[in-house]
């Protein structure tokens, strides 16, 4: 087991990096999908790009994300641990 300072903040960075390249096309559906209204909004306002629709949401859709993406999304090479 690999042992360095900010391991974990390396796993998550990598895994988000992997995210932004090779979303599910139904990531927000499946995100927000106790929130129809909301996972409909959202997804009007995506245009491709999940760091710039990161970056309008409010926090806690902000942390809603990140952590579906954590709990869900398992697809990226590792590079750490």
């Amino acid at each position: 087991m690999e042992s360095e300072k900010y391991l974990n903040d390396k796993i998550v960075i990598n895994r988000w990096i992997f995210f932004c390249f090779n979303y599910p096309y139904d990531f927000i559906e499946k995100c927000w999908a106790d929130n129809p209204m909301m996972a409909r909004h959202i997804r009007s306002k995506f245009q491709g790009d999940v760091n710039a629709l990161y970056c309008e949401l409010d926090k806690d859709n902000c942390r809603r994300l990140i952590e579906w993406v954590l709990d869900n999304y398992n697809d990226e090479r590792r590079v750490f641990g």
